[in-house]
């Protein structure tokens, strides 16, 4: 046989070899994607049923702002620790734990409100338990996917749950507030059905053994693909810091880290000043609920849309169209009116975020360390966190001193700097492509 012979048969056998089955035949990724929509969708409703429920006993505007600071706070404060403590234990056994608390939780406030007695400490204090269950389970779910899904179908999961995501703040507020309306106590108790279902669905999942670490140095490095709960044990703080130690020494995840932080603030922060300018100009209700719709609209479409998209960009390509576009389009909120026309200019920026997520999440999932995995999910979420409590504080600022449109100038001159700093980073221009299973059967 000569040597072109034996390359092309060589080829030939690379070429035949199957590619993993689709995601939609994978039983491991469709369990975890199934226990976190069905938490996610409760969740949501629960969101706008915590100040309902305090106006409703009779608190008062700041009463109810309070449980809503109580989640988001906690899930911020939590995310760190949970980070790490998803590199140290099971991290199944962590969702499962996080799961049935938020059940129990849930389910005790449904049958104080049942009751008639349900006192602002508790609502407050149930109401730091789903944050800090939410934060444990989203660490735990993030860490775990590069395990349950290959490589080449990293980018196209992370698609998938960001259409989850989308899709829960569609449905989730409406379920919510329709349920509150029937009955107080009936969005708690959806949510603590529906972590229930999620934990019985978890039940089923065989998650990947950890892969063995040579030593905890390793780890704090980067250099090696660990597993949680080996090596030598370190503490919480000792985990944490080893965190920070491999992000801070990983450039490319660190700059789109910091960039998809600043994104989000000012975002977030748009999104509460649209908000209120429809409220000043006298808009429905309802006109201002479809702001919230079209934006979950928006990321849905793009969500779907991202599978072909994101074979034909680059990250930075990606991150460069999204964040001009966005410095781009929010103008518009300036002279187009408040309600849904505003949902609409939002919608079409949420519309180009999942193609951007799906491509540089993945990558940093890819290049991230399994013992490494939990404590940048965690890292991701306090600075994520910060971002959404500082954006609308900021935002409301400058509506107490500059009024509506010239902030919304102001975000649009943020999103302009932001795109200029993804235009000048080295390590984003560099951001590379993740591998994909183009050349495997459709559907994979």
């Amino acid at each position: 046989m000569t040597a072109a012979g034996t390359t092309a048969d060589a080829a030939d056998a690379v070429a035949a070899e199957p590619g993993p089955p689709p995601l939609a035949r994978n039983r491991e990724y469709n369990l975890l994607w199934t226990a976190n929509v069905v938490s996610q969708l409760g969740a949501q409703g629960t969101l706008i049923a915590y100040p309902l429920l305090v106006l409703g006993l009779g608190g008062s505007a700041f009463e109810a702002s309070l449980a809503e600071f109580a989640i988001a706070g906690s899930r911020a404060l939590a995310a760190l620790p949970a980070g790490a403590l998803a590199d140290r234990v099971s991290r199944k056994a962590l969702m499962l734990v996080s799961e049935l608390g938020r059940a129990v939780a849930l389910g005790l406030l449904a049958l104080l409100v049942a009751l008639g007695h349900a006192p602002l400490a508790v609502i407050l204090v149930v109401a730091v338990v789903e944050g800090v269950c939410t934060s444990l389970f989203g660490t735990a779910d993030q860490a775990l996917l590069p395990g349950v899904v290959p490589a080449s179908q990293l980018a196209d999961a992370v698609t998938r749950n960001t259409a989850r995501y989308y899709l829960a703040t569609i449905v989730g507020p409406g379920i919510g507030g329709f349920l509150y309306g029937v009955q107080r106590l009936l969005p708690f108790l959806t949510q603590a059905v529906t972590s229930a279902l999620a934990f019985v669905t978890l039940l089923f999942l065989r998650a990947p053994a950890p892969r063995p670490a040579a030593d905890g140095a390793d780890a704090g490095r980067g250099d090696a693909a660990d597993g949680p709960g080996e090596g030598p044990q370190e503490s919480t703080l000792q985990a944490m810091a080893a965190g920070l130690r491999w992000l801070r020494g990983n450039r490319p995840v660190r700059a789109t880290v910091l960039l998809g932080t600043a994104f989000n603030l000012v975002f977030s922060g748009l999104l509460i000043t649209v908000v209120v300018m429809a409220q000043q100009d006298g808009r429905s209700g309802a006109e201002i609920g479809a702001i919230g719709a079209l934006i979950g609209a928006g990321g849905v479409l793009g969500a779907l849309s991202a599978g072909v998209l994101r074979r034909s960009l680059t990250p930075f390509t990606a991150l460069m169209v999204l964040t001009w576009a966005s410095a781009a389009l929010v103008p518009l909120l300036a002279v187009v009116p408040t309600g849904w026309p505003a949902g609409l200019v939002l919608g079409a920026a949420a519309f180009l975020a999942p193609t951007a997520t799906a491509l540089v999440a993945g990558h940093q999932m890819m290049v991230t360390p399994d013992a490494m995995r939990g404590r940048l999910a965690g890292l991701i979420g306090v600075s994520m966190g910060a971002a959404a409590a500082l954006g609308p504080l900021l935002s409301g600022l400058l509506l107490e001193t500059v009024h509506g449109v010239p902030t919304v100038l102001s975000c649009a001159a943020a999103f302009l700097l932001i795109a200029l700093g993804v235009a000048a980073t080295p390590a984003v221009r560099a951001f590379p492509a993740l591998p994909d299973d183009r050349g495997h059967p459709p559907g994979s």
